[in-house]
């Protein structure tokens, strides 16, 4: 087995933050000192349980997710911190591969079938135990058992960013044979978008604007005007490329200049007012929802400033630590603030159905469309450079993915 990995070792995650932090140190992030790791010669670990499969990968994208284990940007004041880990976590969630060993229990797939990885965080599915009421719902994003032991304790089973791995079946999901690689390899993030407008879908004429153009934000686009044609979304990016591609999606308009002066312009708002320092400023009558695909406090503190008055903010960027914003709109403005964990079981036309079903229903049929987000395409044995592109994230660069079948 060959898989890259994130090393829980604490000296190195620290080594590595301090790399991260400045643009002058941030060429050691690509040495040796990074908790990131890439493991050649593990021998295949053998299937645990009767239930369990092997899987081999053809191809696996680059998320904003592994860009933060490559910095290492988890905060020991995050949420997330306290909760029991393992020392390994393993890269890769948006694959594609096929099933090479399926256990006698298997049911759910088949040796030969395309699959990809549903349930990649430490839930039940992962961890194979009895499903808690969330995850028996199919919403494993929100499981309870996060902070349980798994029903065994492998030391290396692989995931997206290996050339195979070991998981139980309910982990996975099939891929519809209709679908190309290019098509299947962007199902894990369309199903991240989708799920993030089904949660806060939008009514007719309803004015929306979505914070960053990478292929979250673009794939937001298109899933808010699948699923209610008649809003109006605003698209907003420092980049000129991911703008025009927004506007082929189907955003109406961008927001252009200065962001709360446009904001105004665009929603009929009151005027901008400015207080001590010119920096803090304020309006009323913004947009009626916002998706932040930023993250961050800059992101929070300007996306609550952009809504109207019992607006909606939803909450999909993050970067796995606290941060620092103002609160104030949330309470004066009586703002609904909706979180958004990749994907889970939606009710969509009267049907209950995975996310990942629902997005490749879409794309067979033609409703929904991935072309042209996969930009550039690494070997494994090249990760180091894929992440160095995705830090530079020059003009021109949307999905990378990483060639995992090929040798180098």
């Amino acid at each position: 087995m060959k898989t890259i990995y994130f090393d829980k070792d604490i000296p190195r995650v620290l080594a590595t933050k301090g790399a991260a932090r400045f643009k002058a140190t941030r060429g050691l992030l690509f040495t040796g000192i990074n908790a990131v790791k890439y493991a050649k010669d593990i021998p295949d670990p053998p299937l645990p349980a009767d239930n369990w499969v092997r899987v081999k990968n053809i191809a696996c994208g680059l998320c904003g997710t592994d860009v933060s284990f490559f910095k290492a940007t988890t905060g020991t004041n995050s949420a997330l911190e306290p909760i029991p880990a393992s020392k390994k976590t393993f890269l890769g969630h948006e694959n594609v591969g096929v099933v090479v060993e399926a256990g006698p229990a298997v049911t759910q797939v088949q040796v030969g079938d395309r699959v990809g990885i549903r349930a990649y965080m430490a839930g039940c599915d992962n961890k194979d135990l009895p499903r808690c009421p969330n995850c028996a719902a199919g919403n494993y994003s929100i499981c309870t058992n996060y902070g349980a032991k798994p029903r065994f304790d492998l030391e290396w089973t692989g995931a997206g960013w290996s050339d195979s791995f070991i998981a139980p079946q309910q982990q996975l999901y099939k891929i519809l044979p209709e679908l190309t690689l290019e098509q299947a390899v962007m199902i894990e993030p369309a199903s991240v978008a989708v799920h993030a407008v089904l949660m806060a879908p939008p009514k007719a004429g309803e004015k929306v604007l979505v914070m960053g153009c990478g292929v979250i934000g673009l794939a937001i686009i298109q899933a808010l005007k699948v699923i209610q044609p008649e809003c109006e979304v605003w698209a907003m990016s420092r980049t000129r490329d991911k703008l025009d591609f927004a506007m082929r999606l189907g955003a109406d308009h961008v927001l252009s200049g200065d962001a709360l002066e446009a904001a105004s312009n665009a929603c009929g708002g009151s005027p901008v007012y400015k207080g001590m320092s010119k920096k803090n400023r304020f309006f009323f009558g913004g947009f009626d929802r916002a998706f932040d695909c930023i993250g961050g406090g800059w992101a929070n503190t300007m996306g609550v400033r952009l809504l109207r008055a019992r607006g909606t903010f939803v909450k999909v960027g993050h970067h796995m630590n606290a941060v620092k914003y103002d609160e104030t709109p949330v309470w004066w403005q009586e703002l609904t603030v909706i979180g958004i964990d990749s994907h889970g079981m939606e009710e969509w036309e009267g049907r209950r159905l995975y996310t990942f079903d629902l997005v490749q229903e879409w794309i067979r049929d033609g409703k929904y469309t991935v072309d042209g987000f996969v930009s550039h395409t690494f070997k494994l044995d090249d990760y180091k450079e894929a992440f160095r592109l995705a830090l530079r994230n020059p003009p021109g660069v949307f999905k990378i993915v990483l060639d995992c079948a090929s040798d180098t």
